[in-house]
C-alpha cells in the first residue's frame, strides 16, 4: 500500500481530475479508454502536452517519460509532424486508395531493416503481430506458436496467454504452462500457444524437440519491455536464431517497443540479429496510429490481394498517420536524433544507478538507450519471473512520490519503463536524477533498505 501521506499529498493537487474520473465512470468502463490506464486512487486527466512536458487539468506541469507508451519518441507535438498533419488533413485524413506518401513511407522502413524484403501497413501493435502470426502459419502451413513468458504482443487471443501469469498458477520455470490473461477468450485458442522462459534457449529447444513439426513461429521481443527492461543474455538470441533455422519456425521480432527506438533500425540492428519478420508500431507513427509488419517476400505475398491470407483495414496507410510517420522517420528521428536519445537516457540510467548506491536502496537499474527501469529487488532480473520479484509497495511508493514532485517516471503500471525522446533536455535528465534520489530516500525511510 503506498503512504496514506503520500496519497493525500497525490488527492490535494488532483481534484478536477478526481471529479473528471467521478463523471466518465459514467459513461467509460472504470473512466478511462484503455483498462491499463486506470490506477488507485484514480487517474489524473491531461489537459495538453509539448515538447518532454504534459499538463493535467489541475494545472500541474510534469516531466513526462510515459511518451504515450513509446509512441511520442519525437516529444508531444514536434513542430515539423504538426506542420506535416496540418499540410495533409486540408487534403483529407482518409482515402481509402493507394497515395505516393505510402510508397515512400515503406522505402524508409526498408531502408531502417534491410533483412526485410516488403512491409504491409497496420493500425496498432496488436494488428501488426495478429497478422505477422497469421501469414507465418499462412507459409509454414502449422498451427501452434511459441511466445515468452512475460511477453505482451496485443490483445488478440492466442497471444492474451502469459502476458503476467501469477506465480502460483505458471508451473515450473522452465516450462511454463499457458496461462489465459483475459476473460471471453475460447478456451481452445490457448491450445496453440506455447509458452517458454526469457533467455533460457535449451528450455526452447526441448519444446521444439516435442512439438517437431507443429510450430509456425515464435513471437517475441528481442529485448524485454513488458517485464521492465529485460536484457538478452550474450548468445541468447543467436542461439535462437539457429533454433528456428533447424526446426523450420518463422522467427518474429516484436520491435513495437523498440522499433526505430533503441537505435535507427531497432534492436535487429542493435543487436545483430536478423529475423524472418519484424511487427513495429508506437514510434514509427510520428503520434498518430500507425503499424506494420514486414518479413521476406514469400511470406507476404501469401498475403492479399496476391494470395489468400487476408488483411485489411479502411484505415490502413491513410495519409494523415502516413504524413505524420514519414515526417518523423525522415525528418526528425535522423542519426544524430538517434544519438541524442540513445546519450540522454544513458545519462539518466547512470544518474538514477548513482542515485541507487548514494541513498542505499536495494534496486536493480537496467536499460538500454532511451528507456528503463528500476526493478526494487536484489535479484538480477534475467526473465519474467526474476522481474516479478520487484517488492510492488516499494515501486509504487517511488512512483507517487516523483508524480508528487512533478515527474512521471513510466506509466501508472508495474514493470514498465521510462521513455527518453528527443524533447527531453540535460536539464530535465537532471531534474529527474535529483527527483529520484528525493523519492528513493522516501522509500529508504519508509521501508529500509
Amino acid at each position: 500500500m503506498v503512504q496514506e501521506e503520500t496519497l493525500k499529498a497525490y488527492i490535494s493537487r488532483t481534484p478536477k481530475s478526481k471529479k473528471m474520473w467521478d463523471d466518465a465512470k459514467r459513461v467509460i468502463p472504470g473512466g478511462v479508454g484503455s483498462s491499463i490506464r486506470c490506477f488507485e486512487p484514480y487517474p489524473f486527466f491531461i489537459d495538453r502536452a509539448k515538447g518532454s512536458r504534459v499538463w493535467d487539468v489541475d494545472g500541474n506541469e510534469y516531466i513526462d517519460y510515459i511518451m504515450g507508451y513509446g509512441i511520442n519518441v519525437a516529444g508531444h507535438a514536434h513542430p515539423a509532424i504538426v506542420n506535416a498533419i496540418k499540410e495533409q488533413i486540408e487534403k483529407a485524413s482518409v482515402y481509402t486508395m493507394p497515395h505516393e506518401k505510402s510508397f515512400w513511407y515503406m522505402k524508409e522502413l526498408l531502408r531502417r531493416f534491410p533483412m526485410v524484403d516488403m512491409f504491409q501497413f497496420a493500425n496498432s501493435g496488436t494488428e501488426a503481430t495478429m497478422h505477422a502470426v497469421r501469414a507465418a502459419r499462412s507459409y509454414t502451413g502449422k498451427d501452434k506458436i511459441v511466445k515468452i513468458e512475460g511477453c505482451y504482443h496485443g490483445v488478440h487471443d492466442y497471444v492474451i496467454v502469459s502476458v503476467g501469469p501469477p506465480i502460483g498458477k505458471a508451473g515450473p520455470k522452465w516450462a511454463p504452462t499457458p496461462v489465459i490473461e483475459s476473460e471471453g477468450m475460447p478456451r481452445d485458442a490457448v491450445k496453440n500457444t506455447l509458452v517458454v522462459p526469457f533467455n533460457d534457449a535449451e528450455a526452447m529447444e526441448t519444446l521444439f524437440r516435442r512439438h517437431e513439426g507443429e510450430i509456425a513461429a515464435v513471437i517475441m521481443e528481442p529485448i524485454m519491455l513488458n517485464s521492465g527492461v529485460v536484457l538478452p543474455k550474450r548468445g541468447y538470441l543467436e542461439r535462437v536464431r539457429k533454433l528456428t533455422e533447424e526446426y523450420n519456425i518463422v522467427l518474429i521480432f516484436d520491435e513495437v517497443k523498440t522499433g526505430c527506438r533503441v537505435a535507427p533500425g531497432g534492436a535487429s540492428e542493435l543487436l545483430n540479429i536478423k529475423p524472418d519478420m519484424i511487427t513495429l508500431a508506437k514510434s514509427i507513427g510520428g503520434g498518430l496510429p500507425l503499424a506494420a509488419f514486414g518479413g521476406k517476400k514469400e511470406v507476404l505475398e501469401l498475403m492479399g490481394p496476391n494470395g489468400r491470407t487476408w488483411t485489411a483495414g479502411s484505415y490502413c496507410a491513410n495519409p494523415l498517420s502516413v504524413s505524420a510517420g514519414l515526417t518523423c522517420l525522415t525528418k526528425v528521428m535522423t542519426n544524430k536524433a538517434h544519438r541524442y536519445i540513445t546519450d540522454r537516457g544513458n545519462d539518466l540510467l547512470k544518474g538514477i544507478k548513482d542515485m541507487v548506491e548514494d541513498v542505499g536502496v536495494t534496486a536493480k537499474v537496467k536499460g538500454v538507450g532511451p528507456v528503463g527501469y528500476i526493478f526494487f529487488t536484489d535479484v538480477e532480473p534475467v526473465d519474467y519471473r526474476t522481474a516479478a520479484t520487484t517488492d510492488a509497495e516499494k515501486a509504487w511508493e517511488f512512483w507517487f512520490n516523483m508524480l508528487n514532485r512533478d515527474v512521471i517516471p513510466w506509466s501508472p503500471s508495474l514493470l514498465d519503463e521510462w521513455y527518453v525522446s528527443v524533447a527531453h533536455t540535460k536539464g530535465d535528465i537532471a531534474k529527474t536524477i535529483e527527483t529520484s534520489g528525493k523519492a528513493l530516500r522516501t522509500v529508504k525511510r519508509i521501508f529500509g533498505a
